[in-house]
């Protein structure tokens, strides 16, 4: 796996899961249990972002989120309940490193 994390603009899922490998034991919730219990939150917060894109995390609906948690297929044993600050800290770091739109790296001159 790659090991360099950018501070800059995060592009995939990649970026995001090393850097919650190496942080997520930093978390209130992380502390007494391994990365791999809390990866799927992390990815569903990720991906939930991709769909609610300039909603904040706490704007959306718990139970509409618990039941689409509860569908989710790599959840393994996780309760929403656990998951769900994870999912929030993932959500909300990719709101806050999107990935420039091409748009604005390319010189226009």
């Amino acid at each position: 796996m790659n090991d360099f994390i950018t501070n800059g603009p995060i592009s995939d899922w990649n970026d995001h899961d090393a850097f919650w490998q190496r942080d997520f034991s930093n978390r209130p919730y992380g502390a007494e249990d391994n990365y791999g219990i809390f990866r799927p939150a992390y990815r569903f917060g990720y991906d939930l972002y991709g769909d609610h894109a300039g909603t904040a995390f706490n704007d959306l609906s718990d139970d509409e989120l618990r039941n689409r948690w509860d569908a989710y297929p790599e959840r393994g044993e996780l309760s929403w309940d656990r998951a769900r600050d994870a999912a929030r800290d993932a959500y909300a770091r990719r709101d806050i490193d999107p990935a420039p739109r091409l748009e604005t790296v390319i010189d226009k001159d």
